[in-house]
């Protein structure tokens, strides 16, 4: 993604903390000059502050430093999970104000969808009482493939959505610029950006739920990202009939639907559900298809951390304990070293925060401060 001067400066400061305007102009290779321009005009607009960082220099005179302000702008978050949608306002910093749910059937239209989430959106940023101005755009997490351009969700095998113009329909809804994320794709981002994976340079984001899928992402201004479709990588082939036309799928053993068929138990809260599978003599096959998928995609990535959300962040720690113990004997020796394996930092709504990262990345931290491109739409319009 390309950045400007000002979504340079600003990441640099999400992911180092304030810094003085010589340090800002070392790291992003700005000149002095125009990161004194930049700075200058960002805290004319709110967005950044200064600090004295007397603690840091008792003597002499302290140097002064810059930090975002985290409540100057705001993002509109909607998560489309599969059956379940969440609505969130966030500040910059992934900060979410206020939340709000909704559930659907797979069988309702697209377009009656949007029309829904987009009311919550709407009474949400009016009892907000956030100026329009300072609301920069709307991130949606959806579940299935996203095009290259992030507005079409291609196909979607849960809940069957061909080439659904999302970002178009939540732009004529709201009035606001729209950007679209495969869902773990965009939680793996933001697990990077703000959460447990801050430190490490690549992760992968497993999202268990009613599917199994998986999100990757790279740290830096220039890190890449990309949805990662785990359920459906053959673990036994001519197996199981999928969804998604395939056979031997790992989501045929390892999601909602086969291990509440293998508990045996359809009420049974999802929280509960892997510790109660885990105490079936089958176990021992589903695990086994899990590490295989598992090792195969670590070992063609090369991720650094694997970041386990969704059910997995539920997980028993016996579950967890386990995976450490075998997931590095399935890939390569020299990607063994350093590989670490951790519960995200999001929980629910969870969808939301990756949602919100996607607008942040796509509207503030990659451009700057830019108003949105037209007026607001507010609740109740004709």
């Amino acid at each position: 993604m390309t950045r400007t001067a000002a979504g340079e400066i600003l990441t640099r400061l999400r992911d180092a903390g304030p810094m003085s305007r010589a340090e800002l102009s070392r790291i992003t290779g700005i000149s002095s000059a125009g990161v004194t321009k930049i700075t200058a005009q960002m805290r004319l607009e709110g967005v950044i502050r200064e600090r004295s960082a007397a603690e840091a220099a008792p003597i002499g005179r302290p140097p002064v430093t810059v930090e975002i302000c985290p409540e100057s702008r705001y993002v509109v978050a909607i998560h489309l999970g599969a059956g379940q949608v969440h609505v969130a306002l966030s500040d910059v910093s992934l900060g979410l104000s206020l939340t709000e749910s909704l559930e659907y059937d797979l069988s309702e239209p697209a377009d009656a969808l949007v029309s829904r989430a987009a009311e919550v959106a709407r009474s949400m940023i009016v009892r907000s009482g956030v100026p329009s101005e300072r609301i920069l755009g709307v991130g949606i997490g959806v579940p299935g493939s996203v095009d290259a351009t992030g507005r079409v969700n291609t196909h979607s095998i849960l809940t069957g959505w061909q080439d659904v113009h999302f970002a178009d329909a939540f732009e004529a809804e709201l009035g606001l610029p729209a950007v679209i994320e495969h869902n773990a794709t965009a939680l793996a981002l933001a697990e990077c950006c703000y959460g447990i994976g801050s430190e490490a340079e690549s992760l992968l984001y497993l999202l268990l739920g009613k599917g199994i899928g998986a999100g990757f992402a790279q740290t830096g201004p220039d890190g890449r990202r990309n949805a990662v479709e785990i359920g459906h990588v053959v673990v036994e082939p001519g197996g199981r009939p999928c969804r998604c036309g395939g056979r031997g799928c790992l989501e045929r053993f390892f999601s909602e639907e086969p291990l509440r068929a293998l508990v045996g138990d359809q009420d049974l809260s999802r929280s509960d559900l892997l510790a109660a599978a885990m105490q079936r003599p089958e176990w021992g096959k589903v695990y086994e298809a899990f590490l295989q998928a598992l090792g195969t995609t670590v070992t063609l990535l090369g991720p650094e951390m694997i970041v386990l959300g969704g059910d997995l962040g539920v997980a028993p720690e016996a579950f967890v304990s386990e995976l450490r113990r075998d997931l590095p004997g399935r890939v390569m020796p020299q990607q063994r070293d350093g590989l670490r394996i951790e519960r995200a930092r999001f929980t629910d709504p969870a969808g939301a925060y990756g949602a919100a990262c996607i607008a942040l990345e796509s509207f503030f931290y990659a451009t700057g401060p830019v108003a949105p491109r037209w007026p607001l739409r507010r609740a109740g319009r004709a």
